[in-house]
C-alpha cells in the first residue's frame, strides 16, 4: 500500500460542484477506473481519499490535489493512464505524483480575479490600482463568535502578500496572494466583492492559481 497525489483541474459548469459532491463523483470515478484502491478495515470498509484544500463554490482551478491510497505496485503513469478518460465533465487529471508536502504546510494561495470591463479596463485598472495602495481596505469577513457567525471587519491589505494589476482587451486581472490554509483563511471573493461594488457591479472570475507553502515554495 502507497500513498499517490492525483492533480487535477476543476473549470466550466464544475466550478459549481460542491466539495461533497466531488468526492462522491471522485469516488464513483475511481471505481469506474478500476484503480486499485487501498480500504480501510472494519464494519464499513471505504476507500482512503483526502484532499488537501477544499475549493469555495464557484471558483475554478488549476491546482486541485487528491490523496489516496492504492494497493499492488502500478506505477503513476499507469494510475493517470486509469482515470484520465473517466472523469466528469469539468475535471481534468493533469498528473499523479508521489506528495512531497503534507497539506498542513499549504499557508498562502494564488488566485486570478477577471474582471469584465466592456471597455473600461483603464478606468478599472486605476480604481484597483487605487484601492490596494492604500493603507486600509476594511471588508467583512465571516468569522465565528463562540458557537455563533458572525460578520467582522477585517483590513484586507494586511493579508495581501503580493499582487499585480494588468490588462487586455477588455479584460482586467488580479493576481494576488492570499493566507490559504487551516490557520488562516482569505477568501479572494472578499476582494472580487469589493471591486465588483465600487466598479458598478462588474462581472468577474475566480481561479486558484497554485497553493504555496510558508516557505513561498510551490505545494507538491
Amino acid at each position: 500500500m502507497r500513498c499517490v497525489r492525483v492533480w487535477f483541474k476543476k473549470m466550466g459548469m464544475s466550478r459549481y460542484v460542491s466539495h461533497l459532491d466531488l468526492m462522491r463523483a471522485m469516488t464513483r470515478a475511481l471505481r469506474r477506473a478500476k484503480v486499485p484502491l487501498w480500504y480501510t478495515e472494519g464494519y464499513n470498509p471505504h476507500p482512503y481519499i483526502t484532499f488537501a484544500l477544499p475549493l469555495s463554490l464557484g471558483m475554478e482551478s488549476l491546482c486541485e490535489s487528491m490523496d489516496m491510497r492504492i494497493e499492488g505496485d502500478s506505477t503513476n503513469e499507469e494510475i493517470f493512464a486509469m482515470l484520465k478518460d473517466n472523469m466528469p465533465p469539468g475535471i481534468e487529471i493533469i498528473k499523479v505524483s508521489d506528495p512531497v508536502f503534507d497539506p498542513k504546510k499549504i499557508t498562502f494561495g494564488e488566485f486570478d480575479i477577471f474582471f469584465d470591463c466592456e471597455g473600461n479596463s483603464d478606468k478599472i485598472v486605476g480604481l484597483i490600482n487605487g484601492m490596494l495602495s492604500q493603507d486600509e481596505l476594511i471588508v467583512q469577513k465571516l468569522g465565528k463568535k463562540g458557537r455563533h457567525k458572525v460578520l467582522k471587519d477585517i483590513n484586507l491589505i494586511e493579508f495581501i502578500k503580493d499582487y499585480s494589476v494588468s490588462s487586455f482587451g477588455e479584460r482586467v486581472k488580479v493576481s494576488v496572494i492570499l493566507p490559504a490554509g487551516s490557520t488562516t483563511n482569505v477568501n479572494p471573493s472578499l476582494l472580487a466583492d469589493e471591486i465588483q461594488k465600487r466598479a458598478d457591479g462588474i462581472a468577474y472570475t475566480l481561479i486558484r492559481k497554485q497553493l504555496l507553502t510558508e516557505g513561498m515554495e510551490q505545494f507538491a
